[in-house]
C-alpha cells in the first residue's frame, strides 16, 4: 500500500497492519511538525521579549557560536524545503529583487570570512535573518495555523504589556540575571534577562492593540484604551527615546491613510498620556528615566529636538551623538567613493564600519542607521535590490489590506495592522540605529512579511478566516 509524504493511507486497504503503520507515521510526522511550528514561535517570542539579552544565546555559549536564531533557520529551512516555497510565495510578491539580495548578499558572506573571519557572518546576519521570510510563509499553511500563530502574537503582546512595566528597575534587576559573555570580549558579558531594548516601542504595539480590540460590551467603560493610553504614556516617559517619540508620531500618520477613526483614536490617546506625564511632572515625586533625566513634557520635547544635533544641557549627549553619526557615514562615503567597485558592491562583510569603541573595548560594528549599512557593505547593488525586496514586501502587505477592508474583514485588517507597525517601527528605527542587524528586530521582522504574504493568500482561498 503506498503512502505519501504526510503518512496518509492511498485507497487500497487490503492490510490491516500498512494501515496502522500508516496511521502512526502520520501522527509522528504531525506530531514533529507541530513542535517544530512551537518552536520557532517560542524562539521568535524571546527575541521579542529578551531582546539584547536573547541575542547573546549561541552554541556554545563562549565563544563564536551559533545563535539560536540562526540555528532555528537552518532547522526550518531543512523542513519546508525552500525549493517549494519559493513559487508559492511569487503568487503573493515579486521574488525577483529578494533572490538578487540573497544572491548578492549570502555567498559575499561566506566570500568575507577570508578577510574577516566569522565576524563577516555576524555583519552579514540581516542578510541570514531575511530568510525567516520562507519560515513565516511556510509557518501559517492552514487556517488552523493562521489563527494559532495570531493568538501566539496577541498573549506575547499581553505579557510585553505587564512585563514593560518593570522598565524603571530593568538596571537593578538586571544585577540579578545570570549573563553571557559578549562575542570578541574578554571582560564585558551582557545579562539575559531585562535588557529591555526595545520593549518600550513594543509597549506601543501592545497599546496600539488594545486599542482596536473590540470591547465586550459598548455600554461599559473602554478600559482597554485607557490601559493603551497608561502603556503610552509609561513608555514615553521612562523610555526616553527619541527614535519612540518618532514611532509614536508617525504611526498616528500611518493610521491616517489606513484606518483615520483608528488615528484619531491614537491621538486621543497620545493626548490623555501628555496629560499623565504632566500630572506626574507636576506632583513632584521627581520620577527619573532611561537617561537619568526627571520625567516631564519639556525633556521630551528638549530631547526630540537634540535630533537635529542641538540641545539643551540635559540633552547635550544625545546632541553629540548625532554628529559622531555623521561623521561615521561622512567616512563611510569617502571610503566608497575610493573606486569604482566599491561602489558598486560596497566594502563587504567582516570588517567593522566604524573605529568607536564601547565601554566594554568592543567595536561598534555598524554606522547606527541601517539603510547606510546595507549601501556600505554591498555598494548600489546590494542597496537597490534590498530597497526593491522591501518596497515589495510592503505593497503585498497593502494588497492584503485593501482587500480586507474592501469586504470590510475588520479582524483581517487589525491582524495586518499589528504586523506591518512592527515592520514599521523597524524602518523608523534603522533611520537612526542599527536596527535591522539586530536579530531581535531583524527575525521577527521577516517572519511577520512571510506570515502576512502566506495569509493574504489564505484570505483569497479561505474568507472564513477574517473572523
Amino acid at each position: 500500500m503506498a503512502v505519501n509524504r504526510a503518512g496518509a493511507a492511498s485507497r487500497t486497504w487490503a492490510n490491516p497492519t500498512e494501515t496502522f503503520q500508516a496511521a502512526q507515521f502520520d501522527s509522528r510526522y504531525r506530531y514533529r511538525v507541530l513542535l517544530w511550528r512551537k518552536c520557532v514561535l517560542w524562539t521568535v517570542g524571546a527575541y521579542l521579549i529578551m531582546n539584547g539579552g536573547f541575542e547573546m544565546v549561541r552554541i556554545p555559549p563562549v565563544g563564536a557560536g551559533i545563535p539560536i536564531g540562526e540555528l532555528a533557520l537552518v532547522v526550518s529551512l531543512c523542513i519546508l524545503n525552500p525549493l517549494t516555497i519559493l513559487p508559492k510565495m511569487s503568487r503573493v510578491v515579486w521574488l525577483f529583487p529578494i533572490l538578487l539580495w540573497w544572491m548578492l548578499s549570502l555567498p559575499r558572506s561566506l566570500f568575507d570570512t577570508t578577510v574577516g573571519g566569522v565576524w563577516a557572518f555576524r555583519d552579514a546576519s540581516q542578510a541570514i535573518e531575511s530568510l525567516y521570510l520562507i519560515v513565516g510563509f511556510g509557518l501559517v499553511n492552514s487556517v488552523d495555523n493562521v489563527r494559532y500563530f495570531f493568538a501566539w502574537l496577541r498573549k506575547v503582546l499581553l505579557f510585553i504589556a505587564f512585563y514593560g512595566l518593570l522598565f524603571p528597575v530593568s538596571k537593578t534587576l538586571q544585577k540579578l540575571s545570570p549573563s553571557l559573555p559578549h562575542l570578541g570580549s574578554a571582560t564585558g558579558s551582557t545579562g539575559l534577562f531585562f535588557q529591555m531594548v526595545n520593549t518600550p516601542s513594543l509597549m506601543l504595539i501592545s497599546a496600539l492593540w488594545l486599542m482596536l480590540e473590540k470591547p465586550r460590551s459598548e455600554r461599559s467603560i473602554p478600559w482597554n484604551t485607557l490601559w493603551a493610553a497608561c502603556l503610552i504614556a509609561f513608555a514615553t516617559a521612562f523610555g526616553q527615546s527619541r527614535t519612540e517619540y518618532l514611532q509614536i508620531v508617525l504611526l498616528g500618520v500611518l493610521l491616517m491613510f489606513l484606518k483615520w477613526k483608528a488615528a484619531v483614536r491614537w491621538y486621543a490617546m497620545l493626548a490623555f498620556g501628555c496629560l499623565l506625564i504632566a500630572v506626574v511632572a507636576a506632583s513632584g515625586l521627581g520620577l527619573t528615566g532611561r537617561e537619568g533625566n526627571k520625567i516631564s513634557l519639556d525633556f521630551i520635547v528638549k530631547h526630540f529636538v537634540s535630533s537635529s544635533g542641538s540641545g539643551a544641557a540635559e540633552t547635550e549627549g544625545a546632541a553629540e551623538g548625532v554628529s559622531k553619526r555623521i561623521r561615521w557615514w561622512r567616512h563611510i562615503y569617502a571610503e566608497i567613493s575610493e573606486s569604482p567597485y566599491n561602489e558598486a558592491f560596497g566594502l563587504g562583510y567582516g570588517r567593522p564600519l566604524t573605529d568607536f569603541k564601547g565601554p566594554t573595548g568592543v567595536v561598534a560594528r555598524e554606522p547606527h542607521n541601517s539603510f547606510i549599512s546595507v549601501g556600505a557593505r554591498l555598494g548600489i547593488t546590494g542597496a537597490v535590490a534590498w530597497g526593491l525586496m522591501q518596497a515589495g514586501l510592503y505593497v503585498s502587505w497593502r494588497r492584503t489590506y485593501k482587500l480586507a477592508k474592501q469586504f470590510n474583514w475588520i479582524h483581517a485588517q487589525n491582524n495586518l495592522l499589528l504586523l506591518v507597525t512592527f515592520c514599521f517601527f523597524l524602518v523608523v528605527t534603522g533611520l537612526g540605529e542599527d536596527g535591522f542587524e539586530k536579530p531581535f528586530w531583524a527575525i521577527p521582522y521577516y517572519l511577520f512579511f512571510g506570515v502576512a504574504l502566506r495569509y493574504g493568500m489564505m484570505l483569497r482561498e479561505h474568507p472564513e478566516l477574517q473572523h
